[in-house]
């Protein structure tokens, strides 16, 4: 009788953690530049991938915040950001930064192109020199933000809109391996190049293609 009962409250246990689980709220939290902001090469918001999975998780969505700008926003202004507690306002509601870092349990994170393409005219040598010291900044941010965070966290990588192929190759490669070291999730978006008509923005295809990129690491 006391091994049946063991059994059941056993099977009970295990079918409350699955069902908790499974009915898990979402708070999603975008951090980033233009392309979690979703801006097109128009100027205007279309789509943007932090929408997407926005959408992707509407039925069991607990809270939705998307911080990012379209304007030149780097990677040493998000690390201040969050270092001085940033009050900032979304969807008629105000957060701190540190208080949503800790709140979420996704979070999406795109920063570092405008870096980029800030220095794009630099020579070889000091080009490299450059991405060091960003990769530097980008570990930085990274062991910042889970200082507050412990919960599923993805960075997305590098796209070729410099110019410069083997240098995006080099500054992924390297991105992935400081991801790894922060148990975060690094999404590779190399091929978004397919999807920039002209200029820096991604089409809507391209927006949806990071989107399925990130869902494709959550399912």
């Amino acid at each position: 009788m006391k091994k049946i009962i063991f059994t059941v409250i056993t099977i009970l246990i295990v079918f409350l953690i699955y069902y908790f689980n499974i009915n898990e709220k979402v708070y999603y939290v975008s951090l980033g530049d233009y392309l979690s902001y979703g801006i097109n090469n128009f100027e205007k918001v279309d789509n943007n991938y932090s929408d997407n999975i926005k959408n992707h998780y509407s039925s069991y969505l607990n809270n939705y915040v998307n911080y990012s700008t379209f304007d030149d926003y780097r990677v040493m202004d998000l690390i201040n950001d969050i270092n001085y507690n940033k009050e900032i306002e979304y969807d008629k509601k105000v957060y701190k930064m540190q208080n949503l870092l800790i709140k979420a349990n996704l979070i999406t994170i795109s920063i570092g192109m405008n870096d980029l393409i800030y220095k794009k005219g630099l020579n070889n040598d000091s080009i490299y020199e450059y991405t060091d010291s960003l990769l530097g900044d980008i570990e930085n941010l990274l062991t910042l933000v889970r200082k507050y965070n412990k919960d599923e966290i993805y960075f997305l990588g590098f796209y070729n809109i410099i110019n410069n192929k083997e240098l995006i190759e080099y500054a992924n490669k390297r991105l992935a391996q400081i991801c790894r070291k922060s148990s975060v999730n690094f999404i590779d978006i190399s091929e978004l190049d397919s999807y920039i008509v002209n200029g820096i923005y991604p089409t809507n295809d391209g927006y949806s293609y990071i989107s399925e990129k990130i869902l494709s690491f959550t399912k």
